[in-house]
């Protein structure tokens, strides 16, 4: 096996560890300690780095490789003890209608969920959302169009109510 080049994946934690740390603390804060999930995360890109062809490509290499760090965790932890349920990082805002927002995400399909918080909160492009889902481009496009049709559908639901 050869060896990292230490260097590029210096260049890597610096330019990206932020926006890794702010989605594991998000989606798996609740799993294990964020910071311990960021260092598994550079871990296997270290072991992997040869993989990286395009370094274009990076963020979402890298948010891919977070993704599955923070899954195997919490695979691991709900065999390890009781089942949790995810608590959220910081306290709700007063404003309703974020309150309702983050609702009607949190009840969206998963397939639509996912895309949609990547590129909402990790602010990744269609692109990058493709290649860390493993998806064609015109899947991200039409998963995030569906989910933003149903989070009107839902929200107008809301509105009418009140």
């Amino acid at each position: 096996m050869a060896e990292p080049d230490i260097a590029q994946l210096a260049e890597l934690y610096r330019d990206h560890a932020p926006a890794l740390l702010g989605y594991l603390r998000r989606r798996f804060g609740w799993v294990d300690s964020p910071e311990d999930l960021l260092q598994e995360t550079f871990v296997k890109a270290a072991r992997s780095l040869d993989a990286l062809e395009r370094p274009e490509s990076a963020r979402a290499w890298l948010f891919t490789i977070a993704h599955r760090v923070g899954v195997t965790a919490a695979r691991k932890r709900r065999r390890d003890t009781a089942p949790l349920t995810e608590q959220t990082v910081a306290a709700p805002p007063d404003d309703a209608r974020l309150v309702a927002m983050r609702q009607a995400i949190d009840e969206l399909p998963e397939a639509h969920r996912r895309p949609l918080e990547l590129r909402l909160r990790e602010r990744l492009t269609y692109a990058e959302i493709a290649e860390a889902l493993g998806l064609p481009i015109g899947t991200v496009r039409s998963r995030l169009h569906h989910a933003v049709g149903r989070l009107r559908d839902m929200l107008k639901d809301t509105d009418d109510a009140h």
